[in-house]
């Protein structure tokens, strides 16, 4: 809302006018995405089916990377704790390399269902 329909707004309900009634148009999708209709079969490669069941929504994978960070983390810290400095350090690195991995991930899912949903597989 911007100043000129916020104090248009205020007149009316002064005047005890009841506001215009907004006029609901359907969405359109842009011409340029193409969304298959139900009936028409949507062909995907392999690698797409590999991205969609890894990747997809529900994935395992973003949960796994998660734990596996949390244990070499804690793996790290308890080495910190008994004073072991060559642990400490190589479990760090470790978990820099897991957090790294999680990451790409979470955007590589973030990617995969964009194209289900432009391909119509998912909804937005």
């Amino acid at each position: 809302m911007n100043f000129a329909s916020t104090t248009q707004a205020a007149a009316r309900a002064v005047r005890g006018t009841p506001a215009p009634k907004a006029h609901k148009s359907p969405q359109r999708r842009p011409s340029h995405v193409a969304v298959p209709s139900a009936q028409e079969a949507i062909h995907i490669s392999h690698f797409e089916d590999f991205m969609f069941r890894h990747f997809g929504k529900d994935s395992s994978v973003i949960p796994a990377g998660i734990f596996l960070t949390t244990i070499v983390l804690g793996s790290g810290l308890a080495s910190m704790s008994r004073g072991d400095q060559a642990n400490q350090q190589t479990f760090m690195r470790l978990r820099i390399g897991a957090q790294g991995v999680t990451v790409l991930a979470m955007l590589t899912s973030l990617a995969v269902q964009e194209r289900q949903k432009v391909l119509g597989i998912i909804e937005s």
